[in-house]
């Protein structure tokens, strides 16, 4: 019922605001949290995580019953709003006409199709049929619904990190998001009957995501959207999305590389080393054969990872692709490919993901990296905004575009990767 997702929707609120209030507090006073603090926030956090997920059934549930009333062979029961309801969805498709569309669920035709809007219920009962925020754009168009697919799609593809598992998260809004994190454990020790259990707390701390605002924006003749015979709308979101991702100034490479600084902290920022190049070998892995070089070097980066983030699910190796182009290269004593390193998309067993922006192997570069790829956070701001004005260049009868998204990283667990670096 629409009452239980408002209920369920306050219950997240007040579960992310009591938690938010405890981590505020304690970074004002300038501390960790308390063994009680944290685990306070750490109720707080579940109790918000089990409303966010009986909220997500709630929806499919009421999506469900949506379809299943368009399945009961009915005709509309009241056939001049089913039409009215038709001609606005023409004027919506063929006029731009960005006004909702209100329908009675019992409305609904039996050819309506499997993939129905997404149902938000209003207060009158009445089912408010609409796409998905993200494709809201300027209120002089309306964008067809797989534009927002498309650019998700490729936007994954040009981040390696978001590939290889790194955890995304995403807030309606853009304020900090402070990501409590521990970085020491109680101490456990051996005691004596009736002797004293001698006391020792987790060390906590923070870490601040915020929002940077990536952006791109472009022009297209009237004459090409309406002369074009292809699918105009997924070769601009495949590129507008690209350039978000590999642009110069895109995200994908302060990801990599950020500095923390006006951008994202990058993952080499905070990633430890874990093994030095030999010596002597023009930034390589070395001759394959001598202990601690060729692969060796590479299990050696493995070993330097602890053992639960090396068994973790989301444990991968991330390079360019000219670096796991020469690791391929390597060869035995008797001058033969080397065995045992997997095919293109794994090595020694594990995963491998390949970024551009990782750097190119040279004497001190941190041009590998392993580990754990989910303890790398990204926070992003209410989605992907793909936004369309027919007016902005009215005098000119251009067409206006801009892809916008905020986003913030930062490796929230510095132990989960480390780096192999060249040798200096």
């Amino acid at each position: 019922m629409p009452q239980l997702l408002d209920q369920l929707r306050e219950q997240r609120a007040t579960a992310r605001t009591a938690a938010d209030e405890i981590l505020t507090r304690a970074s004002i006073e300038g501390r960790d949290l308390t063994a009680e603090e944290f685990a306070e926030h750490t109720r707080q956090v579940a109790a918000e995580r089990e409303a966010a997920d009986a909220m997500e059934a709630e929806r499919d549930r009421q999506l469900a019953e949506v379809r299943a009333m368009a399945t009961r062979g009915r005709q509309p029961v009241l056939s001049r709003q089913a039409a009215e309801v038709a001609r606005q969805f023409r004027s919506a498709i063929f006029a731009k006409n960005p006004a909702p569309i209100e329908v009675f669920a019992e409305q609904l035709p039996d050819e309506w199709p499997d993939d129905i809007p997404e149902p938000v219920y209003g207060r009158s009962g009445r089912v408010r049929v609409h796409t998905r925020d993200l494709l809201t754009t300027t209120a002089t168009q309306a964008l067809g619904t797989d534009v927002y697919s498309t650019i998700v799609q490729h936007l994954v593809e040009t981040s390696a990190l978001m590939r290889a598992g790194a955890t995304v998260v995403t807030t309606e809004t853009g304020e900090t998001l402070v990501v409590p994190r521990s970085t020491g454990f109680v101490t456990t020790n051996l005691i004596a009957e009736a002797g004293q259990i001698t006391e020792s707390d987790p060390t906590l701390s923070t870490v601040s995501l915020g929002a940077y605002k990536y952006a791109n924006y472009f022009e297209v003749s009237q004459e090409l959207a309406n002369d074009t015979p292809t699918n105009l709308m997924s070769f601009l979101a495949r590129q507008a999305a690209l350039s978000l991702g590999l642009g110069a100034n895109g995200y994908g490479d302060d990801l990599i590389n950020g500095n923390g600084t006006g951008q994202p902290r990058g993952l080499l920022l905070d990633a430890a080393t874990g093994v030095t190049g030999p010596a002597g070998t023009a930034a390589g892995l070395g001759t394959q054969g001598t202990a601690n070089q060729g692969t060796d070097a590479l299990w050696n980066l493995v070993g330097s990872v602890a053992e639960p983030y090396a068994d973790a699910a989301s444990a991968s190796f991330l390079m360019r692709n000219a670096v796991d182009v020469s690791i391929r290269k390597l060869k035995d004593t008797t001058a033969q490919p080397v065995q045992g390193l997997g095919d293109r998309r794994s090595l020694l067993g594990y995963p491998v993901y390949h970024d551009p922006f990782m750097p190119a192997a040279a004497n001190g570069a941190e041009y590998i990296a392993f580990g754990a790829m989910d303890r790398y956070f990204i926070r992003i701001v209410n989605g992907i905004r793909f936004e369309r004005s027919d007016e902005f260049r009215f005098q000119n009868d251009l067409i206006a575009f801009r892809c916008i998204i905020r986003l913030d990283g930062a490796l929230i667990d510095t132990n989960a990767v480390k780096t192999f670096v060249g040798t200096t």
